[in-house]
């Protein structure tokens, strides 16, 4: 029976991040939002913000939301944001990527929360 909540529960939390991140990175994509998006992600992570421009540059497909998301799994997990950002571009969601390394949505949400009214105004 416990196993009936657990999936719904995810496939939710996938959807509504999913969903966000399309969103987000829908306005980010904007060139007068890159560079707000890129402080705000450098300010949220302590990742300089010429590093994140490079990461942008590197992976250009997965917009400025997914550029927070792996820089806040690289904070949580000390491990390279490329790891990440590579898992996401071979297909992999980020709500198992972030499950696998014992991060929370919650915590990815509170950031895009952030990202958001950084580029939202």
């Amino acid at each position: 029976m416990a196993l009936g909540f657990v999936f719904p529960a995810m496939a939710a939390d996938k959807q509504d991040l999913d969903n966000r991140v399309k969103q987000l990175n829908s306005v980010g994509s904007k060139p007068d939002m890159q560079d707000v998006a890129f402080q705000r992600i450098s300010t949220e992570t302590g990742v300089p913000v010429e590093t994140v421009r490079k990461q942008h540059q590197r992976h250009p497909n997965v917009g400025v939301a997914g550029l927070m998301i792996a820089n806040v799994l690289a904070n949580e997990t000390k491990k390279a944001p490329e790891q990440f950002l590579g898992e996401h571009e071979k297909g992999k969601k980020w709500v198992p990527i972030a499950k696998e390394n014992n991060v929370t949505v919650d915590k990815l949400n509170e950031r895009l929360d952030r990202l958001a009214k950084a580029i939202n105004g």
